[in-house]
């Protein structure tokens, strides 16, 4: 089948605009709704059991002592890693090191889900990718951090209690932004202020947002949809959002609806595995003021919104909508309208839900389709990134290639799959190579011999990981499993579904030689493969 092309321009959403007026850099649009409007509130975060608010006089007088800092650090454009915990340190030095001219990059902190000597090697690794110059870290007496020769370190204390005057740079490009997962990581995406001041024109437009709205998150800053989404659209803006710590809220989820409830937020978004955890684990609450719910970062599937409808019988069942958003468009591809996400059937018969039609200055082509109009997702438009880090920009025919399977149809946008068979749990990227390497490495594993693969999980409304591997006879199965299962939580920070033992050379090859996922996995799920 021929590529299949959606152009934006005669099929864009028709949403009420909210006019708003943006500077030509992140920054600047950010100092400018600050200095307007100094006593309105820009963000409140939740720490140490209560809602901390912030005016937007007081983050920008934060943001004006950390791009002194940074000022005074670097003569050229520089990366530095921000891998801390959240608080208003984070979000102002993040804001100051774009202010002084220097690319800011989020990363996820340590958490007791990794050893430190794995973090280290995995933070060691970004550094020799991105050559990063500087570390922001909650404190430099760490074990996890590797060997800091030519690294500047920055904590909390480093900022002075006062600043002169600030200038702000005038360089093209803003910030980086990472793909998740491990391998992921490897591909840094940069990006320019143009293109972020053109993506928050068009996709605030798209949702119809407005300075009445109230943005609440427990999202991530190293997470695309936590910040361009939750961060820097609320701030380039001007709606004041309500930021909840990650590991807060997966302790208490229930964290997010008691904000809704509290703060009268109206706008909230959510991975597609959110809306099942919080229906099973989340108190009755009031979630009236909610006007827009945006399910984001996995194929979306109708029974999880069902769900969620029926544990909070007070939210508008036209507030849940549906976006495809990458890290390497900036963030949002396409959008539904309230109450418009509309159920389909892909090749596979799997339903999923509509992921509305692409917003303005995008375009969707379908690439390598099959009889069914189902192929390679291609984005190509002025939110497009500049480079990845190492200095790529790989295009076909002016498209970014994203890796996802999807198909259009009556003009919207339907995501179906991920092609090189990439594993999402609870929202997060696992790449099946890194956790077949690891479990390879387990004493007892025949090396070479172990098949990864994901299945859906309807009731929590996300993935559950499958490890395989083949035993070399040196050891009992039920060992090898347990071993196989902390090496790869220690990966990927995340436990395995089950991991299973079988004989060697039982695993199924391609006609090339290589271990077959797709039909290892049918195998297992059928119960064809003899279990040890």
């Amino acid at each position: 089948m021929t590529e299949r092309l959606v152009l934006t321009e005669t099929e864009t959403l028709t949403t009420a605009e909210t006019h708003l007026d943006f500077a030509d850099s992140v920054h600047d649009s950010i100092e400018q709704l600050c200095r307007q409007n100094p006593s309105a509130l820009c963000f409140s975060l939740w720490q140490q059991g209560r809602w901390q608010p912030y005016s937007r006089a007081e983050f920008w007088q934060h943001v004006q002592r950390w791009s002194a800092v940074f000022s005074k650090s670097f003569e050229d454009q520089s990366l530095i890693l921000f891998i801390k915990k959240l608080d208003i340190h984070l979000l102002a030095a993040y804001i100051g090191a774009m202010h002084a001219g220097h690319l800011p990059a989020q990363l996820s902190p340590f958490n007791s889900k990794t050893t430190q000597a794995e973090y280290s090697r995995k933070i060691r690794h970004i550094l020799e990718l991105t050559h990063a110059k500087a570390l922001f870290v909650d404190s430099a007496d760490n074990q996890a951090w590797p060997d800091l020769n030519d690294l500047a370190v920055f904590t909390p204390e480093t900022a002075p209690a006062d600043v002169g005057s600030q200038y702000p740079s005038s360089s093209p490009l803003a910030l980086v932004q990472f793909s998740s997962g491990s391998t992921g990581l490897q591909k840094g995406v940069a990006l320019s202020h143009s293109s972020l001041v053109a993506h928050m024109r068009s996709y605030s437009q798209a949702i119809g947002l407005s300075p009445q709205d109230r943005i609440i998150s427990w999202l991530p800053l190293y997470h695309d949809m936590g910040l361009i989404a939750c961060y820097l659209m609320p701030l380039m803006c001007g709606v004041p959002f309500f930021q909840i710590d990650t590991f807060d809220w997966l302790v208490r989820p229930d964290l997010l609806l008691q904000g809704i409830e509290e703060q009268r937020a109206t706008i909230c978004f959510l991975p597609n595995f959110a809306y099942p955890l919080l229906a099973n684990k989340g108190r009755p609450r009031d979630l009236s003021s909610m006007r827009l719910f945006v399910n984001c970062s996995e194929p979306a599937r109708e029974p999880a919104h069902r769900q969620f409808l029926t544990k909070f019988p007070t939210l508008n069942p036209s507030a849940l909508t549906v976006s495809y958003a990458l890290a390497e468009n900036t963030f949002a591809v396409s959008q539904t309208l309230p109450g418009a996400a509309k159920a389909a059937r892909a090749e596979t018969g799997m339903p999923v839900l509509s992921c509305g039609r692409v917003i303005s200055n995008t375009e969707v082509r379908i690439f390598d389709s099959n009889a069914q109009g189902e192929g390679e997702i291609g984005v190509r438009g002025s939110f497009l990134f500049e480079r990845f880090t190492d200095g790529t920009r790989p295009l076909r025919d002016g498209f970014y290639l994203t890796g996802d399977l999807g198909f259009l149809s009556e003009g919207e946008l339907y995501v179906t799959g991920r092609k090189k068979d990439i594993i999402i749990v609870n929202g997060k990227n696992i790449y099946p190579q890194d956790v077949e390497y690891v479990a390879s490495s387990v004493s007892g594993v025949y090396p070479g011999r172990v098949a990864c693969f994901g299945a859906a999980n309807d009731g929590f409304g996300t993935e559950d990981l499958f490890v395989i591997v083949e035993t070399d006879g040196s050891r009992p199965p039920a060992e090898i499993r347990a071993d196989v299962q902390r090496a790869v939580a220690d990966e990927v920070a995340i436990v395995p579904k089950r991991v299973e033992v079988i004989d060697h050379m039982s695993l199924s090859k391609t006609s090339s030689g290589k271990i077959s996922r797709s039909r290892n996995r049918e195998l297992y799920l059928n119960k064809e493969l003899t279990l040890l």
